[in-house]
């Protein structure tokens, strides 16, 4: 087979090399390798030895040194040749990493060889789940084992795998691990249901009783019984790992003692766990703070408490720097180093700090928690309290309801008290505005507003004195790109871009004053304001449009009024900038002329223009301007409304997404091969998206591009570790060229987006996999270079249950029944609905059916979700439906798909022609199909006969589309004619 064609099928493989298992971004190489060094010596008599031998042997490829790779390998197969007594199922991954590593090696002709060995498996397990199941089983695994970002994944693979077989022990086991690792619940829990009945089927395994019993202490259940759980794991064979988790368990219940004790014992037999270092450091650092305040509380010891002290921060910092030695990327014991590196007076403790910073940025993880540490080290090593309240509340801000943010709240609270004390004034201006901050963080607006005012009326400067430093500014654009503005407000035009959520946010200096300037989408500003989370408001806020012709038109005044719910306050830092464009701002006349004028009077024409004068000139001017506004406000930030759940619906129905300079067609609607297709035509170059599917098309030419939607079941298999997560579409460009690709999807989130998204191209039996160029919260853009088929994948190691969607609701009138689907959004409902009609597609989305009571004809749905942490439902989809409105459209027996609507019209042309009486009527419809000379020839015309052969000899030269609006047509005007003649059809 050629080389493209081997490659498409490895690509299909299940094994390490296809699981997108990602080192250094995902995993630490080294610590990886200790750990599955440890596996295999203590699983050598277990079956399930063999995958730790294959993720050894991927481990090893990864470092290079594939002939080592090589023989795990080959152990691993002989291995589980013997324990499973050559049951072939137990060789699926193994001889897919075989045959993968021979590819890489350029011996092509051995991982022919494993291909067809994994051929002859798959169809030996063809008629049942057992190859699915054992693929499941060991990706499940891997996931646990390589890294914490594929954990959800794991659990997914593991409920999947437990679906085909319920009472396996093995896949219950890791349905367990990976609930315990990825969720935080109640007693009553599928957790704690399931570390339950993973450990009735494994008796045995000690690791699951201490993990039920650590779930079980952290939800404060019976101590006793959790106790005797971890007793009775440690009476079991011995195992590292229940010693560790032992370990922790005693500490967190305070026999500090004990913990100590079975840790060292962990670490004769694993000396290069960093786990081990990382616990022994925790239990002498709760050592060290239990001396020290039984100290402050007793004011006296029968030893030297200064020496006893330094002897247990001395161990605190050897564990913690083996651990980090051993595993660089551990933040947590990154952080927690500098802190006692700190107090030590060790001179790396900002350096360390920095590092944590860096790894909790890059990681997307444990950032609060380093906030605290940070915050810690300013306040008790450095003796700066500014720092220290900035950090605690940079912190708290980041998550308020985290134990992490829990923690920052009780640290500034413990700072509040202790001002109060030392100043004797509990409504000192600096503590009402650290507790404005917290009610504000916390949500409690109405208590932050009467804070900040007691604040001000102390004579706190908010710009020297707030809790966090540094200017927020929004930039709320139209048709202004975010970089015109940021050159203009940043000192020497320079900035950086950084994470934060779904939202752009640049940070850089402006006056040597820090500033983050945030990009709001004015067209979706409540649901930005609901589910980013933003804390805390602005100072200054900045309405960018440029002066074009049609800017302020009817959709504009709306999306601006859409912004009252904010309040005069946002008015009152608001400084409308206007970009140079097309037109002057005294061109705008009218309607136009209105908007702008209302716009003006709401922000006191704080304006300014720019791009007539040197951009160092505007620079200053512009500067100039917003620092007015903050002065005026006392440096103040706005304090940002509460948006309830019925405010959740953002106005991004007025306007499309303003970034993206496309133009909307409607496609025509051809018939080809008896099916239908869209067709776009274009004269010239530029981005064309498509009404109907929202796919943008990207031609560098004029051109013609012909796609659809493929229902039938796919002959297009999707790569291994990868999921649908889009219709499959087929696209030819038949004249021009077609260079990109703007495919819809339906992600909740786009975080991390370019990580786990991708656009698969099938082409002469051949897999391609596009990594996007973009990714924006509609679309993903690919480059492309040629065109067939192409659906959007996503990896199974970022899976996410959560997509936006869409409900579709069909009704049957013979049995008054509802139907209502819950797709994906990126599904085109006009092909939905044509799959439900026409019965053609196997696979229909999750569904549910409402049966009416008799004579009932409106209706009102609801979803609802529940939140079983705080006992409460609420509606997050609701709909008033008038039955009767349904029964004409969707509730006809005899409903005609398209195929079947065009054989009609052909084979009734002569009844139609002699029967229709109301051809006025129908010619009505006609106007947008039908040229106004040709119609005005065919209204002159004298008889209806004459008049109706006339439709059909021009209808029957056009596409369906005009074919489809023709009966139409005829079935509104002629209902009775149609209704017997479609009767005898």
């Amino acid at each position: 087979m050629s080389l493209d064609t081997l490659r498409t099928k490895l690509l299909q493989q299940e094994c390490h090399f296809t699981w997108s298992l990602r080192e250094d971004e995902d995993f630490v190489l080294c610590d990886l390798l200790y750990r599955l060094e440890e596996q295999i010596e203590l699983e050598s008599d277990k079956a399930r030895v063999t995958r730790a031998y294959s993720s050894f042997a991927f481990i090893q490829y990864l470092n290079g040194k594939q002939q080592e790779a090589l023989a795990n390998l080959q152990t691993s197969v002989q291995l589980a040749k013997k324990l499973y007594r050559d049951s072939d199922e137990a060789l699926i991954v193994t001889y897919g990493d075989l045959a993968w590593l021979h590819y890489h090696m350029n011996e092509i002709s051995a991982c022919e060889d494993y291909l067809r060995q994994l051929d002859r498996i798959q169809k030996k397990f063809s008629e049942g789940s057992t190859y699915d199941m054992e693929v499941l089983r060991e990706k499940g695994w891997a996931f646990l084992k390589f890294s914490y970002k594929y954990h959800n994944a794991a659990k997914e693979c593991f409920r999947q795998a437990l679906e085909i077989n319920p009472s396996d022990s093995d896949l219950n086991a890791g349905y367990a691990l990976a609930l315990y690792r990825t969720t935080k619940e109640t007693s009553d829990s599928l957790t704690m249901e399931q570390l339950k009945k993973a450990i009735k089927l494994n008796p045995d395994d000690g690791v699951l009783l201490v993990m039920l019993a650590l779930r079980m202490q952290h939800n404060k259940d019976d101590v006793k019984a959790a106790q005797l759980k971890v007793i009775k794991a440690l009476l079991k064979p011995y195992d590292p790992h229940v010693i560790r988790y032992a370990a922790k368990f005693y500490r967190q219940l305070g026999e500090k003692d004990d913990a100590i004790k079975l840790l060292e014992e962990a670490l004769k037999e694993t000396p290069n766990s960093a786990f081990v270092h990382y616990e022994l450091a925790m239990n002498y650092k709760s050592k060290k703070i239990s001396l020290e305040k039984n100290y402050r509380t007793h004011g006296k010891a029968e030893f030297d408490v200064e020496e006893s002290t330094h002897q247990y921060l001395s161990k605190i910092i050897y564990h913690l720097e083996v651990a980090v030695s051993l595993k660089p990327t551990f933040i947590i014991a990154v952080a927690d180093l500098a802190l006692q590196y700190g107090q030590s007076g060790c001179s790396k403790a900002k350096t360390l700090f920095d590092e944590a910073f860096k790894l909790a940025n890059k990681e997307k993880q444990h950032l609060q928690a380093v906030y605290n540490f940070y915050g810690q080290y300013q306040l008790y090593s450095r003796r700066s309290e500014e720092l220290a309240i900035h950090n605690f509340s940079q912190g708290l801000m980041l998550q308020p309801k985290s134990k992490q943010g829990r923690m920052c709240e009780e640290s500034l609270e413990r700072i509040i008290k202790h001002r109060i004390n030392r100043v004797k004034n509990p409504n000192d201006s600096k503590v009402c505005a650290i507790q404005g901050f917290i009610h504000e963080v916390k949500g409690e607006k109405v208590k932050a507003v009467e804070s900040y005012e007691r604040a001000q009326r102390g004579g706190l400067d908010f710009g020297e004195s707030f809790p966090l430093t540094g200017i927020r500014i929004w930039l709320m654009e139209i048709d202004v790109p975010d970089k015109c503005i940021g050159q203009l407000i940043f000192d020497n035009g320079t900035y950086d871009e950084v994470s934060s959520g779904k939202l752009k946010v640049f940070e850089g200096s402006m006056n040597n004053q820090q500033v983050h300037l945030v990009d709001v989408d004015i067209s979706n500003i409540k649901r930005i304001l609901k589910w980013e989370k933003l804390s805390l408001g602005p100072h200054v806020v900045l309405l960018a449009f440029s002066l074009h012709r049609g800017q302020f038109a009817e959709q504009t005044r709306e999306m601006l009024e859409n912004l009252q719910f904010l309040g005069e306050k946002f008015w009152n830092r608001a400084i409308v900038v206007f970009k140079e464009g097309d037109c002057c701002i005294n061109d705008y006349t009218g309607a136009q002329r209105s908007t702008l004028e209302w716009l003006l009077e709401k922000c006191r024409h704080n304006t300014y223009i720019f791009g007539y004068a040197p951009e160092i000139t505007e620079r200053r001017a512009l500067s100039e301007r917003i620092q007015r506004v903050i002065r005026r406000n006392n440096s103040m930030h706005l304090v940002l409304p509460d948006i309830f759940d019925g405010d959740s619906q953002s106005p991004s129905h007025i306007l499309s997404k303003l970034d993206e300079k496309d133009f909307l067609f409607y496609p025509d609607i051809i018939i080809q091969g008896g099916q239908s297709k869209y067709r776009l035509q274009c004269r010239h170059a530029g981005w064309y998206r498509c009404a109907f599917t929202q796919i943008g098309f990207n031609m560098e030419s004029e051109g013609e591009v012909l796609y659809s939607t493929v229902l039938q079941e796919s002959v297009c298999p999707v790569p291994a570790n990868h999921y649908q997560a889009g219709p499959l579409y087929d696209i030819k460009c038949v004249q021009g060229e077609l260079t990109q690709l703007r495919l819809p999807h339906c992600e909740a989130s786009i975080e991390d987006a370019h990580d786990y998204m991708s656009v698969i191209h099938y082409s002469n039996q051949t897999i391609d996999i596009l990594k996007p160029q973009n990714i924006t919260s509609t679309h993903v853009t690919v480059t492309i270079s040629g065109t067939s088929k192409f659906l959007i994948s996503r990896k199974v190691n970022w899976f996410n249950n959560r997509v936006l969607g869409q409900v579709m609701i069909f009704y049957k009138q013979q049995t008054h029944k509802l139907h209502v689907f819950l797709l994906p959004r990126n599904v085109d409902p006009r092909e939905d609905t044509k799959v439900h009609l026409t019965k053609q597609w196997k696979h229909f989305y999750p569904t549910f059916d409402i049966t009416l009571p008799d004579g009932v004809m409106n209706v009102c749905l609801h979803l609802k979700k529940r939140n079983d942490k705080k006992g409460k439902v609420k509606d997050v989809w609701d709909r008033d439906i008038t039955i009767t409105e349904h029964i004409v459209e969707n509730s006809r027996p005899d409903i005609l798909t398209e195929k079947q609507c065009e054989s009609f019209l052909k084979c009734n042309r002569v009844k139609l022609i002699k029967n229709v009486r109301n051809a006025e009527a129908v010619l009505d419809h006609l106007v947008d199909i039908i040229e106004d000379e040709l119609m005005s020839k065919i209204r002159a015309m004298n008889t209806t006969q004459e008049k109706m052969r006339s439709v059909f000899d021009i209808i029957e030269h056009q596409g369906h589309s005009s074919k489809q609006k023709f009966f139409s047509a005829l079935e509104e005007e002629e209902e009775g004619l149609i209704k017997e003649m479609k009767g005898n059809h």
